[in-house]
């Protein structure tokens, strides 16, 4: 059964950076490698970094691969997710992504995990001129075309819609054979389809309860079952991702995890909110409504309860963290994903909050 399999954990990194955090670009960045060190240390086995642009405050991530391979430098074990290259072609070539994903394939000794998505916001597809209805097809195309860069020596070229390249040696290779593990970005019920029909592992950054996530784990688990893999083998893995803050004392641990997402639910909705109009986001339309309305909640307090009761977000002691984690499980989460360095939460505080889940609660799920 689901719920009897070892977990995996992982953390995310969006760098965010809230004007009353006081911190600079690079205290946000050095902590994150110091942050990541330490989890390594305390068992967690996975690190991801988005690439989001133009999205001052909430990420400054928009160089994922520069600062995984700055973290692949100060770590030997933990592995290294690009979570995620954005695919429609004005944000990346995809010969581009081919050649950086596996020049740090090699720089992490073969540890790299590469998810793929196509962006949610206006800020970023329009700063980039991409139409949003044309992002899905763009992603769609590109990721077909990656795999056979990695794996064919002279990658055979494509005559597409949006891309056209002639035949070229795309260099250099991945270490790992035949490439490494694929992923994808899933917030909409066809998405999780559609990974599981291209054989990709699911990177569910959307924060929800986790019986939302029950029928949409089973539909990629039923698409799965026949797939059709773009790349050369199926990843079959979901990952689950929510606001983590781990803490002594479970009260004050729930309130400072609370209040940290609920500054990241309103930059989700100041920059994400834009993109349901669009024909090619329509499924993104319910989810919003639905989170809105939960989330104007007008007592703070009240809104942090409702979040960690309901298992929003992973606020708490060990012992809280544990059961919280156990409901992630038992809807088939295979990697339970926290993003700790959120809000104004300070560095030293979530290093404690890395050290303590690390010691306390990864070991029972081993």
């Amino acid at each position: 059964m689901a719920a009897e399999k070892p977990m995996k954990f992982g953390l995310l990194y969006e760098m965010e950076m809230p004007a009353e955090l006081g911190a600079s670009e690079y205290d946000v960045f050095w902590q994150a490698v110091e942050q990541v060190k330490l989890a390594e240390q305390v068992g967690f086995d996975y690190v991801w970094a988005v690439e989001h642009h133009f999205l001052e405050g909430f990420s400054h991530s928009s160089a994922p691969e520069i600062f995984l391979s700055t973290v692949a430098q100060h770590t030997s074990t933990i592995l290294i997710g690009h979570g995620v290259c954005l695919l429609p072609i004005p944000f990346n070539h995809p010969a581009r992504i081919a050649e950086r994903t596996a020049t740090l394939d090699i720089f992490t000794n073969g540890r790299l995990q590469v998810g793929t998505g196509r962006s949610i916001t206006m800020e970023e597809l329009g700063g980039f001129d991409i139409d949003p209805d044309d992002s899905k097809p763009m992603w769609d195309e590109a990721v077909r075309e990656i795999p056979k860069m990695w794996t064919q020596h002279e990658y055979e070229g494509h005559e597409g819609k949006y891309f056209k390249m002639p035949p070229r040696v795309v260099v250099p290779k991945p270490l790992q054979k035949p490439h490494p593990p694929m992923w994808m970005a899933c917030t909409s019920p066809p998405s999780f389809e559609t990974a599981g029909k291209y054989g990709l592992g699911v990177l569910c950054f959307t924060i929800g309860e986790p019986g939302e996530l029950q029928a949409l784990i089973a539909s990629y688990r039923e698409a799965v079952k026949n797939p059709e893999p773009v790349g050369a083998f199926v990843n079959e893995q979901v990952a689950g991702f929510t606001v983590l803050h781990c803490g002594a004392d479970d009260g004050e641990a729930r309130q400072r995890g609370g209040e940290a997402a609920i500054w990241y639910f309103a930059k989700l909705f100041e920059y994400f909110g834009e993109i349901a109009a669009y024909e090619g986001y329509r499924d993104y339309r319910k989810r919003a409504e639905d989170a809105k309305a939960f989330y104007e909640e007008k007592v703070k307090e009240k809104l942090i309860k409702n979040l960690v009761d309901r298992a929003v977000i992973c606020a708490g002691d060990p012992d809280s963290c544990t059961e919280i984690v156990k409901q992630y499980q038992a809807q088939g989460i295979d990697q339970f994903l926290g993003i700790v360095q959120v809000g104004a939460i300070p560095h030293e505080d979530c290093m404690e909050s890395i050290r303590m889940f690390g010691e306390e609660v990864i070991p029972r799920f081993k």
